[in-house]
């Protein structure tokens, strides 16, 4: 286990994780996660689905919220995302099971080289990698045996599975209202989920009244047709396939 440290703002953050690890070696806040990040209120509850070595779970923790779940069905990467809590001193209550549309058990990929490439495994997904079995539980499963009545936000980022951690979330999204910071990522997507990328877009605006892309730093409003096609261009062509959207049910000042 080996260490980096960051900043947020002005606090110091400790990650563990692999030497060697392209996710562990190069994570950093970028723009929407700083965003979404001052952007949580006092006391927050805050879920983390697919936490990886956990810098959502930390940062949010440091930044005052009352609860961070953190969930991250690899187990070598568990290890490591209970380091990083360990060595910040924060309050997160980790799991070590994948979120998604069903209960049970489903297929999972560790990859060695980052740990951020790793995924979920269906009967769809290219490429043939070994993998091992992984407990899944729904959202809305484990809001209601855990009793949360209050969920503050939400960040999803579980390489093309992100459509179904929002089915298993269908009747607690809409009824606690968290905003939401989810990784777009259309070739994971397509490669690893089989799924059209519309799909996932076409859910967000459905559940949120607000849904913002970033460009040049800021959020924008994708309020309409012209502007989700121009999202899903900008996705494609220019920001190799890779995007985060902010979702709210209310609009960001």
């Amino acid at each position: 286990m080996h260490k980096r440290y960051i900043k947020f703002g002005e606090k110091d953050v400790t990650l563990c994780g692999k030497k060697g690890d392209i996710y562990f070696d190069n994570a950093v806040p970028d723009e929407p996660f700083t965003f979404a990040m001052t952007a949580l209120p006092n006391a927050a509850v805050v879920f983390d689905i697919g936490s990886n070595i956990g810098m959502t779970a930390v940062v949010a923790a440091k930044q005052g919220a009352a609860k961070v779940y953190a969930f991250e069905p690899d187990p070598n990467v568990f290890s490591f995302l209970l380091d990083t809590v360990k060595a910040n001193a924060a309050l997160v209550d980790a799991h070590n099971i994948a979120l998604g549309s069903k209960e049970g058990t489903l297929s999972f990929f560790s990859n060695p080289d980052s740990a951020s490439a790793s995924h979920l495994v269906t009967e769809n997904t290219l490429g043939h990698s070994p993998t091992h079995r992984v407990r899944m539980s729904t959202f809305d499963a484990f809001v209601t045996s855990h009793q949360i009545h209050r969920i503050d936000f939400i960040k999803i980022d579980v390489e093309g599975f992100e459509i179904d951690v929002l089915w298993g979330a269908r009747e607690t999204i809409p009824r606690l209202k968290p905003s939401l910071l989810i990784e777009f990522n259309a070739f994971t997507m397509v490669g690893f989920r089989d799924i059209n990328p519309r799909d996932l877009l076409r859910l967000l605006l459905e559940t949120f009244p607000y849904v913002y892309r970033f460009k040049d730093g800021k959020p924008q409003l994708i309020d309409g047709d012209d502007a989700a096609l121009g999202f899903i261009h900008d996705n494609l062509v220019s920001a190799g396939c890779v995007d985060d959207l902010y979702c709210t049910f209310q609009p960001v000042l």
